[in-house]
């Protein structure tokens, strides 16, 4: 069991070594393959980001989530472990691989993308022994307090701040995500809020196959994890609701533990497209380019990378206001509360098939805003700076 540190304390290590040139950072996250997921896509987005700025960067990941990195394999070490629906769990030689792979590489920060596993504290420690400067970026989600959802996850959050004591920085999402955090007894003073970036240079408005491919006139997208909180199956059923025309197209990709019903509710329905993991970057933008509405009907969120993709790629959005989501999102795109979801999500369904020139005026600003607030460079310039403040700190003491 872990153990964990009085709210205000600082973890304890020992002295660096000289500070190396370039920054080296031990980034442990989310592989692709197997997942395609919010996390997948941080994880993928930042360090090849952090490579194109000269930083060393080994990425650890877990043998299960699959085989694409992103950095070379070289500078990759995959991890063996078992999960249980959301929770990643080690197995036997854990441990003594991870301390392998920071006693050759030797960082200067331990980067964790949370949750990773089960000893995501254990890993603050192990770095924090070898004089390296820790880091987490908090990705659970967050809803509103009066739901029985939300008093679930404000439960959680006291249970992974104990670990995560552990990291002398915490990345939070929001500011939301901020309050929820020092609640849970993190320290404010440890704590950076960077909101979640996406490469708006690499995902743009253009043109896709795709409606040619489907037969399609019209098309609804959702791209994400299909686990219960993100509430797919009501998505698809509120599409199939509609009884629209065969070319109006409901497209999920994704993966999650309610795959198996999310296909069995679109059997026999030829314009419902069940799609599964989509990790390869161009098919991906294809499918942003190539949708009308984007739709995130989640009742917890962070703040979803997905829906800042649709954004960047110029979808109408429709997403309930949950976690950051609504703040993003602004006057960019239709807000559904997030209980109940109906009859909300099919009016704005309704509202945005019908009016095409709303649509277009939606994307427009969806494509704005994002690429004003929520940029991929500036979210790097601002973890750069962390980094090197932690190092220049881990040096004096």
């Amino acid at each position: 069991m872990e153990s964990s540190l009085a709210p205000d304390t600082a973890p304890e290590r020992s002295a660096p070594a000289a500070s190396a040139t370039p920054l080296r950072v031990a980034w442990f996250g989310h592989a692709e393959g197997r997942r395609a997921d919010g996390l997948s896509t941080y994880s993928r987005e930042t360090v090849q980001g952090l490579r194109r700025r000269g930083v060393e960067v080994q990425f650890l990941s877990h043998a299960l989530d699959g085989d694409i990195a992103p950095a070379p394999a070289s500078a990759s070490t995959q991890l063996p472990a078992l999960r249980f629906k959301t929770l990643t769990m080690p197995m036997p030689g854990y441990v003594e691989q991870i301390e392998r792979a920071l006693d050759e590489f030797k960082p200067d920060v331990v980067h964790c993308s949370w949750s990773f596993s089960l000893l995501d504290g254990a890993i603050g420690r192990m770095a924090a022994k070898r004089g390296a400067a820790t880091v987490a970026t908090f990705h659970l989600p967050y809803a509103a307090p009066h739901t029985a959802r939300g008093r679930v996850l404000q439960t959680l959050y006291r249970y992974h701040v104990h670990r995560l004591q552990h990291y002398d920085t915490c990345v939070a999402l929001s500011e939301g995500q901020r309050d929820l955090l020092v609640d849970a007894g993190y320290p404010a003073s440890r704590i950076e809020v960077i909101h979640n970036g996406v490469d708006v240079d690499a995902i743009t408005p253009g043109p896709s196959s795709l409606k040619q491919r489907l037969g399609a006139r019209f098309v609804v997208l959702y791209m994400g994890r299909l686990d219960p909180e993100k509430r797919v199956p009501a998505l698809v059923r509120s599409f199939l609701d509609m009884q629209w025309p065969e070319d109006h197209v409901l497209v999920v990709a994704g993966d999650g533990v309610q795959r198996h019903r999310v296909r069995r509710l679109a059997e026999g329905h030829g314009n419902v497209h069940v799609l599964g993991v989509v990790s390869d970057a161009e098919e991906r933008l294809s499918l942003l380019r190539g949708a009308d509405v984007f739709v995130l009907p989640s009742t917890a969120e962070g703040l979803a990378l997905s829906m800042l993709e649709g954004m960047s790629a110029g979808c109408a959005v429709i997403a309930t206001d949950v976690g950051e989501d609504g703040a993003a999102l602004g006057d960019a795109g239709l807000h559904i509360p997030g209980s109940p979801l109906e009859p909300h999500l099919r009016n704005a369904l309704e509202a945005l098939r019908n009016d095409g020139s709303l649509r277009v005026r939606l994307g427009l600003r969806a494509r704005a805003r994002v690429a004003e607030h929520y940029g991929l460079q500036g979210n790097l310039d601002r973890l750069l700076d962390v980094y090197r403040r932690l190092r220049v700190g881990a040096a004096a003491a």
